[in-house]
């Protein structure tokens, strides 16, 4: 969980050994079948912590994200911005029990071109698309869509010692259920 944090739970935001936290990620998927048309996906994070008295901690942070798959291009980027409180719940600064919960919000865009995308009216009948029009990619209407996302995470975890910790948590993505 280490690799994309933020992605996995808000709750995971400046959960960490350390005061700041920069992570990026980048995939390339199905490169040798697809070439030009294999899946990117990539992701940038930053989170801190701030203490808040003696034990415990808010995460401030924030993670864009982007992919971009196939011959349609189908395509999402979304930029968020979260926060987590960490109460400890027992033990000591090297030896704790620690209560978070998170939350981010951010906005979503999705986009697909339909002009690169193959009908069965196009189907030649020998396994090859002919080319032109098919007529059935003007059927849809909408081929950029933004919207904003929610989602809320719990998080428990103990520290044992420096190099040793467990974590259990989950998280509720898509909160607000966009319409798609």
């Amino acid at each position: 969980f280490y690799m994309s944090p933020l992605n996995l739970n808000p709750a995971m935001t400046g959960v960490m050994n350390c005061n700041v936290r920069l992570a990026a990620n980048y995939r390339n998927q199905w490169a040798s079948v697809l070439k030009a048309n294999a899946y990117n996906t990539y992701s940038v994070s930053y989170d801190q912590k701030i203490p808040v008295g003696r034990n415990d901690f808010f995460g401030v942070g924030g993670t864009f994200w982007g992919d971009r798959a196939g011959e349609s291009e189908f395509s999402t980027l979304q930029g968020r911005l979260s926060l987590a409180y960490s109460k400890r719940m027992g033990g000591y600064r090297k030896k704790a029990h620690y209560l978070v919960f998170g939350a981010d919000a951010g906005i979503t865009q999705r986009s697909v071109d339909f002009q690169n995308l193959r009908w069965g009216s196009q189907h030649d009948g020998n396994g090859g698309f002919g080319g032109g029009e098919s007529g059935e990619e003007n059927v849809f209407q909408n081929d950029n869509l933004l919207f904003p996302d929610i989602s809320a995470g719990l998080l428990w975890f103990s520290v044992f010692d420096e190099d040793n910790s467990f974590y259990i948590g989950g998280a509720y993505h898509h909160l607000n259920r966009a319409n798609l």
